[in-house]
Parts: C-alpha cells; sequence; structure tokens
C-alpha cells in the first residue's frame, strides 16, 4: 500500500464518520427541538406520577420516534423513550398544532416490566370541577346576578 493510498484511505474514512456522526444526531436534534416534543416532556415532567413511576433523575433515549405532519393543522405522532432510577419506559405523544400553539391530545406513559399505561392528560371530572368552581368566593353571588 502506497502512502497515497494510505492517505485516501484516511480520508474516506474520516469523511464517513463525519457523514455517520451526522445522520445520527442531526434527527435527534431536529426531534428534540419540535414544540410538540418540547411540550410533551414539560408535560411529563410537571406530573408527580410520571416523576414518581420512573425515578427521578428521568432522561430521554436519544432514539425516538415519530413524525410531523405539517398540514392544516399540523400533527405530531411520537414515542420518545424515556429512562429513570426506577424503571423505563416510553412517552406516546400525539398532538395538534391550533393557532399557532401545540396542544396535547394523548400523552402516555408505557412501562414495561410489568406491563402498564398511564394516561397522563387525565382530565379533572365535571362534578368534580363544578364543586371546585362553587366553593370560590363571590360563585354563587355571580349566578345570582344574571
Amino acid at each position: 500500500m502506497s502512502v497515497l493510498d494510505s492517505a485516501r484511505l484516511r480520508k474516506f474514512l474520516i469523511g464517513a464518520a463525519i457523514i455517520a456522526a451526522l445522520m445520527l444526531t442531526v434527527p435527534h436534534f431536529v426531534a428534540t427541538s419540535s414544540g410538540a416534543y418540547k411540550l410533551a416532556m414539560a408535560t411529563a415532567h410537571q406530573k408527580a406520577q410520571f416523576t414518581q413511576t420512573v425515578g427521578p433523575p428521568i432522561t430521554e433515549a436519544w432514539f425516538s420516534e415519530g413524525k410531523e405532519v405539517w398540514s392544516n393543522p399540523a400533527t405530531a405522532e411520537m414515542l420518545i423513550p424515556v429512562r429513570g432510577q426506577i424503571r423505563t419506559g416510553n412517552l406516546r405523544v400525539r398532538a395538534i398544532k391550533d393557532a399557532g400553539k401545540w396542544r396535547l391530545t394523548e400523552l402516555t406513559l408505557e412501562l414495561t416490566s410489568p406491563d402498564e399505561h398511564i394516561d397522563l392528560l387525565v382530565k379533572t371530572p365535571i362534578s368534580l370541577k363544578a364543586r371546585v368552581l362553587s366553593e370560590r368566593p363571590g360563585f354563587a353571588n355571580r349566578d345570582r346576578m344574571q
């Protein structure tokens, strides 16, 4: 092998390594910079059940799956691997972009060993909301005024 062939091989290997690194990192940074991804992670971290189940510190894995469709309205579906001190799992995310803002339609923590699904977007029951509203100061007075 001549010196010229060795230099070409070295340049080829360096180029291949750079391309491989870009192929692995660029999709990750594109996905994690998405508004839907950021909203999903921020919402999950605000839920005590998420933190307690997975166990802090919680990290996201590099290889999330999903797609964003930029139509009217824009939609996103993702599967974000998460790992904590206690357990690992995936966040299943569905979101829609309304009036320029992302809104989550599904945020489910999917765990294995044992198989478990936790809905992190559980809504407050209507009867409980009514009770909370009725306990607010001035709530009864507003009804009488109308």
